[in-house]
């Protein structure tokens, strides 16, 4: 239902006074018209009720300076009246009127108080969705939430609580350094000595933070630029000092496969799994060292945990196939190749792979991607058939 739709406007016939206050003639005034209500039967009330429903909810209506001012002449304590009443609103759960109340008064008087107020009500609406099922709702209104504190941090730039809360929005959506720095601009422009000293205690925390993912981030870089020495000798400093975390097991892992210690690289990342539990790098990584260990059934498995986790991961759908085809297991190394076709054709791996196939089995792979998978007895029937007609 649209918010305004109990609202009606209506013109009054000439221009009269509130106290020292001009309604004039030519602006409508919006009025809640509950359904049933007479025009004769309008009060004040129902015109108060209507400027708070559209200064809440059409901020872009062409007088809605003029809707706020009215609204003030006529109840000049609107706005801390409708704070209250939002505050009471959102403690019994009602949290659409509580909404409309707190948007009136932040656009009744821009105050930077009642930003950071709406921002808090945004975040208890989206944990009460969340806990209700309703994901999709709860991302609109914790979009809401950073859409209001940048619109305080616009007006008011040195209001120190909203970069307090900005620091909150951000630890919660996992971006620390942005957490970090909101927490100390808080603590550069609050005069409150006891949230300041907090603060500066969760900074320490927040910086910790930061520099152990930096030097996570340092040894996957030096992985990326073919210096696993270096990554090895960076992590094994991190793990004898830090909190294990399966980035780091992983990497260190990584790192002992690349320099052919599989024994070492595997303890590693099995290690990572325990700490994550849910990651397909690790298992692609493990089937490295299995294969490279002699026990390719193992290796089998672990890349199609793999290709279970990330569907569509070209990589390790075309080394499958490898292991299917260079096993004789032809039936399913083509249904990894069609999988693998499915994402991306033009993959150089895959082209290399189904050359290989087709070389092996006598089954050609046309252009057209295939549903049906022959058998291994018909590949071989077609491999033999190749053969007798050389």
């Amino acid at each position: 239902m649209d918010k305004l739709d109990n609202v009606k406007f209506i013109n009054i016939p000439d221009n009269r006074k509130i106290g020292e206050f001009v309604l004039k003639s030519n602006i409508p005034l919006p009025v809640q018209m509950d359904e049933g209500k007479k025009a004769e039967d309008i009060s004040l009330q129902d015109i108060a009720a209507g400027l708070i429903r559209v200064i809440a909810h059409d901020p872009d209506n062409e007088n809605a300076d003029y809707y706020c001012k009215l609204l003030l002449q006529m109840q000049p304590d609107a706005a801390r009246e409708l704070n209250l009443a939002s505050v009471a609103k959102s403690k019994a759960g009602d949290y659409v009127f509580a909404e409309e109340l707190m948007l009136a008064v932040c656009r009744l008087t821009r105050a930077p108080e009642s930003f950071v107020n709406l921002a808090v009500l945004y975040a208890q609406m989206t944990v009460d969705l969340h806990k209700k099922g309703l994901d999709a709702q709860a991302d609109m209104y914790d979009d809401k939430i950073m859409n209001v504190l940048s619109k305080c941090q616009e007006l008011h730039p040195d209001y120190a609580p909203v970069y307090s809360e900005l620091s909150a929005y951000h630890l919660r959506h996992g971006d620390v350094e942005n957490a970090r720095d909101n927490l100390a601009k808080f603590v550069e422009l609050s005069k409150d000595g006891d949230a300041v000293r907090a603060a500066k205690k969760n900074l320490e925390k927040m910086n910790g933070m930061l520099d152990s993912q930096n030097r996570v981030l340092y040894a996957y870089d030096k992985m990326m630029m073919g210096q696993p020495e270096e990554a090895l000798k960076e992590m094994n400093s991190y793990l004898a000092s830090e909190k294990p975390s399966w980035e780091a097991y992983f990497i260190r892992g990584w790192a002992h496969r690349v320099l052919e210690d599989f024994d070492s690289a595997q303890k590693d990342l099995l290690e990572s799994l325990r700490l994550d539990g849910n990651n397909a790098e690790v298992y692609n990584e493990l089937s490295i060292c299995a294969r490279e260990s002699g026990n390719i059934e193992l290796a089998k498995s672990y890349l199609q945990i793999a290709v279970d986790l990330d569907e569509e991961n070209v990589i390790y759908m075309t080394n499958l196939a490898f292991l299917y085809l260079s096993d004789g297991e032809y039936s399913l190394s083509r249904e990894m190749i069609e999988k693998a076709r499915i994402q991306d054709p033009e993959d150089p791996q895959l082209k290399y792979i189904i050359k290989q196939y087709e070389e092996k089995t006598g089954d050609k792979v046309d252009s057209q991607i295939s549903e049906e998978v022959r058998s291994d007895e018909e590949i071989r029937k077609l491999h033999e058939a190749g053969h007798e007609e050389v």
